[in-house]
């Protein structure tokens, strides 16, 4: 009777990975659909519908290096180990360590609370409450978020607001590290 029931639930299991395959052609369909969608409406107003298709690649001319520049950023931070990451950010001179947080804040992504961990075993190892105020500061960066950024604004503030924002995470860093100091004296 066990078994029966073992490999019913292994069955199911087996639907349910077969029912998400299925779902795998949904953005094909959505394409697809766009597209009967733009050519009717060309047939509407193809005065329009050209100048609509024109915007849309010029967007996405803007935003693609961007968007390159982003996915290798991606890449590269997927390939670091955490380990060998670790070990120099505690072998690194005070400064260095702000400015490596800094940029570990930048290049992180996914949910924040993922990442406790990683800073509560830093902290445990000896790494002052400064370099992590620093990274969770320069988590306000967000690499996936700048081609959008700047189809909205221009290169020139993108440019200026996260080197603003990485220069301030490390003055913050900075401020942490005194309050501390101050309240351990």
């Amino acid at each position: 009777m066990e078994n029966k029931n073992i490999s019913k639930q292994n069955n199911q299991k087996g639907q349910k990975g077969q029912k998400k395959k299925k779902n795998s052609k949904i953005p094909l369909i959505f394409l697809g659909v766009m597209v009967l969608t733009y050519i009717g409406l060309y047939f509407i107003d193809s005065i329009k519908t050209v100048a609509a298709l024109n915007y849309v690649i010029g967007i996405v001319l803007e935003i693609l290096p961007i968007l390159l520049i982003v996915y290798v950023i991606m890449v590269l931070f997927s390939l670091l180990d955490e380990k060998k990451l670790k070990q120099t950010i505690e072998k690194a001179p005070k400064l260095l360590k702000y400015i490596l947080m800094s940029i570990l804040g930048t290049i992180s992504h996914g949910p924040i609370y993922a990442w406790y961990p990683f800073l509560k075993d830093l902290n445990e190892k000896g790494l002052s409450k400064g370099p992590i105020g620093t990274f969770l500061y320069s988590r306000g960066i967000k690499l996936t978020l700048i081609p959008m950024l700047v189809s909205f604004f221009d290169v020139k503030f993108v440019v200026i607001l996260t080197i603003t924002t990485l220069i301030f995470s490390v003055f913050e860093g900075f401020l942490i590290d005194a309050s501390y100091l101050s309240k351990r004296n």
